[in-house]
């Protein structure tokens, strides 16, 4: 009997050890999203090229550890993977990877991301596609993601802070020290970004308003580095949710100056969803002014998309986008594109059926 109590008090001691590990123990949630589409891509002169498209598929991993009084560790670690056969960018942490704390006074996260910026509005109003693939934003100022040469256009070295949120406001800001080559020695100019972003989240309306500088990217001299640039832009946006149709729209100002230019855009971008049941109706409309002082470096895009849901995770869809450039202008001919290269005037259209699984 005095045996089988000795377990027994054992037993409980190990059960409640494990239950005072498993109250801090941390929580990790593995998702992902595939996404793939059937695709003829052409461009103006008749050229055309039949491609199976990975649209930014993913896998993560998300984890949350609890340290009580409205405090936690939070990370995530994302990677892109692809469908259509092709192993670029399959390494581990590809997309937005990072780690941070979680307290009542705000969030802290240092890692890799597109930012604050490009989430509260470019990407939020993409609401067709995920803002992925050939009908990609292909407009909106590089400022934004930092001028990045990394894969994916993510921004490394990043801090990035979001404040609790306050009679339905919420501010982020973020600052990047960016993957650019060595400036010369002794230089000050270090390449960096900084991203402010003002959110407004209150019932069916989102609205954001923001602002980029993106500095010391740019070498103006190949024999001796020398770098200033300071590529600004402000954007406001958002979307309202009126039920049978849900209105989205952006406006960017954004300006680049260097040793020799001085030049400013301005660029807007609608977006209309009118879903009926399980069908989807989407609509996607940018269009970018002349640079100043230049002539034919306008651009526009257009998309019509159709999605049917098949549940709350899958969807079945198809769209018809076309990029059309001024003859001085070359917006699209890089990224899901670079196969046509990229000739000043190139126009691009795609039609595309497609799949897309979240899990």
């Amino acid at each position: 009997m005095k045996t089988v109590q000795h377990l027994s008090l054992a037993a409980a001691a190990t059960l409640s050890a494990l239950a005072s590990l498993s109250a801090h123990a941390t929580d990790v949630v593995v998702y992902g999203r595939l996404n793939a589409t059937f695709e003829n891509v052409r461009v103006e002169n008749g050229h055309s090229r039949n491609v199976v498209n990975d649209n930014a598929s993913r896998i993560g991993f998300r984890g949350t550890e609890d340290l009580g009084g409205g405090k936690a560790v939070i990370f995530q670690i994302e990677s892109r993977v692809r469908v259509d056969g092709s192993d670029s960018g399959t390494t581990l942490a590809t997309r937005d990877s990072w780690v941070g704390l979680r307290t009542p006074q705000g969030t802290l996260r240092l890692g890799r991301t597109l930012g604050p910026i490009y989430y509260a509005t470019y990407d939020h109003i993409s609401m067709h596609n995920h803002d992925t693939g050939y009908s990609s934003d292909a407009l909106l100022s590089s400022a934004i993601l930092g001028n990045s040469n990394a894969a994916g256009g993510r921004m490394n070295n990043t801090i990035w802070y979001t404040s609790p949120k306050i009679a339905d406001f919420t501010l982020e800001a973020a600052y990047a020290l960016l993957d650019e080559a060595p400036v010369a020695s002794g230089s000050k100019r270090t390449p960096h970004h900084l991203g402010l972003v003002t959110n407004y989240d209150r019932g069916p309306l989102h609205a954001a308003v923001s602002y980029a500088s993106t500095q010391n990217t740019t070498d103006l001299d190949s024999a001796a580095p020398i770098r200033f640039n300071n590529d600004r832009a402000v954007t406001a946006g958002g979307s309202y949710n009126f039920g049978p149709l849900v209105v989205g729209a952006l406006f960017e100002r954004s300006k680049r100056s260097t040793l020799t230019e001085d030049l400013t855009r301005n660029y807007w971008r609608i977006a209309l969803m009118a879903p009926v049941g399980a069908h989807e109706f989407h609509l996607n409309v940018g269009v970018a002014g002349d640079y100043s002082g230049t002539d034919d470096t306008a651009g526009k895009q257009y998309t019509l998309a159709y999605n049917y849901n098949l549940s709350k995770r899958s969807k079945v869809y198809a769209y018809y986008t076309k990029i059309d450039n001024d003859s001085a202008r070359s917006t699209g001919g890089g990224g899901a594109y670079s196969f046509l290269g990229s000739p000043a005037g190139l126009d691009i259209s795609s039609v595309a059926l497609g799949i897309r699984h979240n899990f």
